[in-house]
């Protein structure tokens, strides 16, 4: 019997020895804070973004188009649609979506339609990239080159 409790005695000596943490080591590293993710967006490229936002609304509720994103460059906006599984892409929606667009915002002049599904994506992915607080500036030349593309 001595034997054995002298046994368990070494063992959880050799358990305590071999459990003990050297923080000299091995530094305990602390997981950086997440940033936080409201970034505010200064109110001119706010603006852009709520009127580009309010013109893809409405043209998303005229009859046959399932989607739409639009952004505004000067007067011009550029409006990629796309349309539901039956309904057609010709010149009757064409003037649909502009004398909407037109109707909702005031300051636009031109407006430039088009139903390609790359450049719809790519509108996606500006105003994305604006409503999480990159500026306008940076897309400017990306937006020329888009509407240039479409018209």
């Amino acid at each position: 019997m001595k034997r054995y409790v002298l046994l368990t005695i070494i063992f959880l000596l050799l358990l305590q020895i071999g459990c003990t943490f050297n923080q000299k080591e091995a530094p305990i590293v602390e997981e950086p804070e997440e940033p936080d993710r409201t970034i505010e967006v200064s109110m001119e490229d706010r603006a852009i973004i709520d009127r580009s936002e309010t013109l893809s609304d409405n043209v998303v509720e005229l009859f046959g188009i399932d989607d739409a994103a639009t952004i505004i460059l000067n007067d011009t906006a550029l409006v990629s649609v796309i349309m539901a599984y039956d309904s057609e892409f010709n010149d009757d929606t064409k003037n649909l979506i502009k004398e909407t667009v037109l109707e909702s915002d005031n300051e636009i002049k031109e407006v430039i339609i088009s139903n390609d599904e790359k450049t719809f994506f790519q509108i996606v992915d500006i105003i994305t990239d604006l409503m999480n607080g990159n500026s306008y500036d940076n897309y400017v030349n990306e937006i020329s080159k888009l509407i240039e593309k479409s018209k």
